[in-house]
């Protein structure tokens, strides 16, 4: 017992030893203050000591985190898609276009395609996101050090917005995009 007390008090402890007659504990509040913010509403762990599911954990009534709803609908963006990106420049009226390969899970989306661009086929990557607010997506050429950043809205059957080209971390340049579905049935 006495080691005990002595690693408690004077080796660095955070609190204190409590002796009561059926049971001995340490009194330590910053411990004590911790276990009940793991434990409150905010929790990430339920009582057994697994993590929660989205659906169980339940929000302080003061937070402003939202989870998303288990059943927001979602549009369907899987598919092959053409992406018009028309610069924005008075000195110059440059077109290109993303062939893109979307495969969408959720909220999600990945997929692959190309950039053609001065008469040649760039290989792509592309990932992204679906919310209320539109969709994220961004488009990085593989074999060069350039990111297209695109935010679209649905608007009917086609995706309407702008892009932004990153070279190496540095805006290039900007401009509208266009996006239809391409292929059998578009």
């Amino acid at each position: 017992m006495a080691l005990l007390a002595y690693q408690a008090s004077g080796a660095g402890g955070c609190g204190k030893w409590v002796v009561r007659e059926t049971t001995d504990y340490l009194d330590d509040p910053l411990f004590e203050d911790a276990v009940k913010s793991s434990t409150g509403p905010n929790a990430t762990v339920n009582a057994i000591g697994s993590a929660k599911q989205s659906e169980e954990i339940e929000l302080a009534p003061d937070s402003e985190a939202q989870l998303p709803k288990k059943n927001t609908p979602v549009i369907d963006l899987a598919g092959k898609w053409k992406v018009i990106l028309n610069k924005d420049s008075l000195e110059s009226k440059k077109r290109s276009a993303l062939d893109l390969i979307l495969i969408q899970s959720g909220d999600r989306l990945q997929g692959y395609g190309t950039l053609a661009e001065k008469g040649s086929d760039i290989p792509a990557t592309a990932t992204g996101t679906i919310s209320l607010d539109g969709i994220s997506l961004d488009v990085k050429l593989t074999k060069q050090k350039k990111d297209y950043r695109l935010d679209l809205a649905q608007i009917n059957s086609t995706l309407e917005g702008s892009y932004e080209l990153y070279s190496e971390e540095n805006l290039a340049e900007k401009g509208n995009a266009t996006a239809k579905r391409s292929g059998p049935g578009a």
